[in-house]
């Protein structure tokens, strides 16, 4: 049986920061992803980062691309996904084929041990001794890989959240799932025809949501007939609070213009606050009927168009039959959970800040009872969104020095 030393799920920038990692150190090194390279950064390629390149690149990647002269972006430039993905991720892959053993279009279906169940071997070493065996589809067959450790850095945006209550599904959201858009629509560029001179219902009150807001304002403003309602759950006069002293200037400005819309809307547009969607029905003329509750009151509506930027959460079905210990409020490893609940506060209290310090978040959090399995990245986070790559590629690092055995000296596949 040939054992890899390292599989890594997830060809995003953490994945490749991993992946970097473990070329410099030697190991035998397979990483899957189950689309294109960096593809979830290909999805919100429009959108301009708040942070500085410097905080987007790993210095594991970054010191494989400065090996063979790349020239890469500024330290301060703020780029847009498209750019990151142009001038850093896709170079670092390419950097990196000769070395780890990159394969698109695999999705990784399970993860566990070779020859023990779930329930097995609690606590004691001999659970170790077994390899994981990963379960692969690709081109439209299976296979399996056995590998001493799993890095699962999958992230989360390819799993929205539920728009309902308490984060259920809405009547009739999942036969209407497909009519809704989850993620953050280029609004006011490349898929304005989908939103000018229609009406849309825009849910959430986070940043994601913030920026849709702020594309269909101005969309509003320059194509007559184009209306919006933003509902959101806050109950605070305005949808997004403030971050006390954020370092990032890009992202107070969007949380001022934000508010500033729900302030004053564009005619025959409006914010709702404490509000939530209860029912969706498709109508016979391609539109959706909704039932909105607003502060106790129901409402029935029809829009062209739904937005539900409501967050995203981790797919855990993949490590189903591994000794993870979950936390029950965010499903990320809980070990992250408590930390970033330390750093940041009971989350009613204050805006959850991403910029915390790197001591926040040491090693120890990342271990499961699962002996070299961890998962890094957005994922790690769970359901909370206060997240930047800058504390993933922290993570990468410090889940090299957890590896139950020496990765200095790996010698490769057995």
């Amino acid at each position: 049986m040939r054992v890899m030393d390292l599989a890594i799920i997830g060809g995003g920038p953490v994945g490749l920061e991993a992946a970097a990692r473990a070329a410099r150190t030697g190991l035998a090194t397979v990483l899957f992803e189950a689309g294109a390279l960096a593809d979830h950064v290909r999805a919100w390629g429009w959108l301009r980062l708040f942070s500085p390149f410097v905080w987007n690149a790993g210095p594991a990647g970054l010191e494989v691309l400065r090996g063979r002269g790349a020239e890469l972006p500024a330290a301060g430039t703020l780029l847009t996904g498209a750019e990151l993905r142009t001038y850093y991720l896709l170079p670092l892959a390419a950097a990196l084929r000769s070395r780890v053993e990159v394969r698109e279009s695999a999705r990784v279906r399970d993860v566990a041990r070779a020859d023990r169940l779930k329930g097995e071997a609690l606590g004691e070493a001999a659970r170790a001794e077994e390899p994981f065996r990963l379960l692969v589809e690709e081109g439209g067959a299976e296979t399996e890989v056995f590998a001493r450790a799993v890095f699962d850095c999958s992230g989360t945006y390819g799993r929205p959240n539920w728009a309902g209550p308490g984060g259920t599904p809405a009547i009739g959201e999942r036969s209407a799932r497909r009519a809704i858009e989850y993620r953050i629509p280029d609004a006011f560029g490349a898929q304005r025809g989908r939103y000018a001179a229609r009406r849309t219902l825009l849910l959430g009150s986070g940043h994601s949501a913030a920026t849709t807001a702020c594309a269909l304002a101005a969309l509003a403003r320059a194509v007559p007939g184009t209306r919006f309602t933003w509902a959101s759950r806050e109950a605070h006069g305005v949808p997004l609070r403030g971050i006390a002293d954020d370092p990032l200037p890009e992202r107070v400005k969007l949380t001022r213009r934000a508010n500033a819309i729900a302030a004053e809307p564009p005619p025959d547009c409006e914010w709702l606050s404490r509000s939530r969607l209860l029912a969706v029905r498709p109508t016979d003329a391609r539109g959706l009927e909704v039932d909105l509750e607003i502060d106790g009151e129901i409402r029935r509506d029809r829009f062209d168009r739904i937005v539900a930027n409501v967050g995203y959460e981790p797919d855990d079905r993949v490590y189903r039959q591994l000794q993870v210990h979950a936390c029950y409020a965010s499903l990320g490893p809980m070990g992250v959970s408590a930390a970033l609940l330390a750093a940041q506060g009971p989350p009613g209290d204050a805006p959850a800040d991403c910029c915390i310090g790197a001591d926040a978040l040491g090693p120890e959090t990342l271990r499961n009872p699962e002996p070299d399995f961890f998962i890094l990245g957005a994922k790690s986070f769970g359901k909370n969104s206060a997240f930047l790559m800058r504390t993933g590629y922290e993570q990468v690092a410090d889940a090299f020095s957890l590896l139950g055995w020496n990765a200095a000296r790996a010698t490769g596949a057995r």
